[in-house]
């Protein structure tokens, strides 16, 4: 890094300097957390390493390179433990390889890692803060609470997972949602013709297209930066995660058969912005409006009559 001018003039300055890389380099090795520089590399990474690429030609599309720089270097400061947020853990090469197929928390219709599939993969979009074509993201850009990655950076992970996650065991393969379409079919054929991996109508089909985005606060594991900061979460206690199906259908939050009755369609269409939902966000479209709407007017089920549901 070309140093400011004026910086470090006297001796006894640069002395501690080195001092203080030499005290770095011997308590903390790499990847263990150490987060990235002003500029978004790295800290204490392998420029070099790697050993080697698959089909791509990269010599740093590795998982071992990944491991050290990015996946154990700098999102296992956050996504490691037993709860890691979401359930998505990078603390190790074995805990990083779990990552592909696993459907994203956030997206559900996207695994976190489609190894082949890197516009597929929404670990790629969340560290460029956006899907390939413009699609927002759920919660925000990671790594949180760091510079974004360099294109240098995000380009080895875009490599390593076209090139098929090398390094991982071939049985952790990719679970497509677009498979879905075909599994979720409903009887007599022609599956969802809005893109869904779910039966219109369902639960995962209400929270995948409305729902999910409620989730970045209404949840055990919020994803929203502002959480414990400025804000409460889960606000009143309501968790609207995918798997609380009926910890929302509870009579109160969601009341079957009566959507004006039900304390989250009276929040998604309340006209006082401060107090309307989603929070600090743009309110629902019509659509999404229209297929709470229709979900809880039809008893709020979990899977619709005569519908192949997971």
């Amino acid at each position: 890094m070309t140093q400011t001018p004026g910086t470090f003039h006297t001796p006894f300055a640069r002395l501690l300097v080195c001092l203080a890389a030499l005290l770095l380099s011997s308590g903390c090795g790499p990847g263990n957390g150490l987060g990235l520089d002003e500029n978004g590399n790295p800290i204490g990474g392998d420029p070099g390493g790697g050993g080697g690429g698959g089909a791509s030609g990269n010599p740093n599309a590795t998982l071992a390179w990944l491991q050290l720089n990015v996946f154990g270097g700098i999102c296992s400061q956050c996504h490691t433990g037993a709860a890691p947020p979401l359930g998505v853990n990078w603390s190790s090469e074995s805990d990083s390889c779990a990552n592909v197929g696993r459907t994203s928390g956030e997206m559900p219709t996207l695994a976190v890692i489609e190894a082949g599939n890197p516009a597929g993969s929404y670990v790629i979009w969340k560290v460029e803060g956006a899907g390939p074509n413009g699609e927002a993201i759920v919660g925000a850009q990671m790594p949180l609470s760091n510079p974004p990655l360099t294109a240098e950076t995000i380009q080895n992970m875009r490599d390593w997972i076209a090139d098929g996650t090398p390094g991982c065991p071939t049985q952790q393969s990719t679970v497509s949602v677009y498979a879905y379409a075909t599994e979720f079919d409903p009887p007599g054929g022609g599956g969802p013709q809005d893109g869904s991996a779910y039966p219109a109508g369902s639960w995962m089909h209400v929270w995948t297209e409305t729902l999910q985005v409620c989730a970045t606060c209404h949840s055990l594991i919020p994803a929203n930066p502002r959480c414990l900061a400025d804000l409460e979460c889960p606000p009143h206690g309501v968790v609207l995660g995918m798997d609380n199906y009926f910890g929302v259908v509870d009579g109160h939050t969601v009341a079957p058969f009566d959507p004006d009755g039900s304390n989250l369609w009276r929040r998604v269409t309340e006209d006082d912005a401060d107090r309307r939902m989603p929070y600090g966000l743009a309110p629902l479209t019509q659509q999404q409006l229209d297929i709470i709407f229709n979900w809880i007017a039809d008893g709020a089920p979990f899977c619709p009559e005569n519908e192949v549901c997971p």
